[in-house]
């Protein structure tokens, strides 16, 4: 995502200075190679020069490395994320010296490939990208944000912490846990019949495509979000349920009615 990001920033005439930080010497060299940072490094402290701060990293790393931020940030700077879930984050932020600024932000796009090789320009073009107000949030601080959104050309769109979370669970938590059973129920009966894998068609490949992302980041979305992505599975469970008794009653009409009600409010949202 941060490497889409600047990227992104430099091919929409963004001339300001970047600096990217990673723990991987690889990234940095690729990073600097490739014209994505005009310095790197694999510090933190890193981010003492900069007005902006972007956290690109896993949920808790995120929240972690903004507490470390409040000794190393200049007096005024702003400190903001792209973190899957909120309401830890900013917490992390609330509790930040009066001296900082910091804005909860999630841009609603990724790829399930990680790493600076998979980097894409276009990737947030498009796309709806949140903003959560946090204790640390001025008005400048939020168009500072937003503005650099709208440059990449993304769609901001301010919401509250537990909104954020409630629809993201939903949104994109449940479909990743839904891609996650879908795998693993076809492995498993793959183990009597592996042929399985031999006729799977563009359906299963488009429904379990999100199985394949980076495990470390999908551990920390969950269990910062748990409660809710506990109640989005529930109400699957239910309309699982109701499925499964229409199905088992062979109830042609029944079924019937319940595909075409899916099938509408798809194409209602989606072309």
């Amino acid at each position: 995502m941060g490497a889409s990001f600047a990227l992104a920033l430099r091919a929409n005439g963004y001339d300001g200075r970047l600096i990217g930080v990673s723990r991987s010497a690889e990234t940095l060299r690729k990073a600097q190679a490739r014209g994505f940072a005009d310095v790197v490094s694999p510090e933190l402290s890193a981010a003492r020069e900069a007005d902006v701060v972007v956290l690109c990293t896993p949920v808790r790393v995120l929240i972690e490395q903004i507490a470390q931020l409040a000794d190393i940030c200049r007096p005024g700077a702003i400190i903001t994320d792209m973190g899957s879930t909120k309401t830890e984050i900013v917490r992390a932020m609330d509790a930040l010296p009066a001296h900082l600024r910091a804005v909860g932000s999630h841009p609603m796009c990724g790829k399930e490939i990680a790493g600076i090789d998979a980097a894409e320009a276009s990737l947030y073009r498009g796309a709806p990208w949140l903003l959560t107000r946090a204790r640390r949030t001025d008005d400048e601080a939020l168009t500072v944000v937003r503005t650099l959104a709208e440059r990449v050309g993304a769609v901001p769109r301010e919401v509250s912490v537990e909104q954020h979370d409630g629809l993201l669970a939903f949104a994109s938590h449940l479909p990743y846990t839904l891609a996650v059973a879908l795998v693993t129920t076809a492995d498993q009966f793959s183990l009597n019949h592996p042929e399985v894998w031999e006729v799977m068609a563009g359906g299963f490949r488009d429904t379990s495509r999100v199985a394949a992302s980076d495990v470390t980041m999908w551990l920390d979305i969950l269990l910062t979000n748990a409660d809710a992505v506990l109640g989005a599975v529930r109400d699957l469970q239910f309309t699982l349920d109701q499925f499964t008794a229409l199905l088992e009653r062979r109830d042609e009409e029944g079924l019937r009615a319940f595909l075409i009600a899916a099938a509408r409010a798809r194409k209602a949202h989606f072309r």
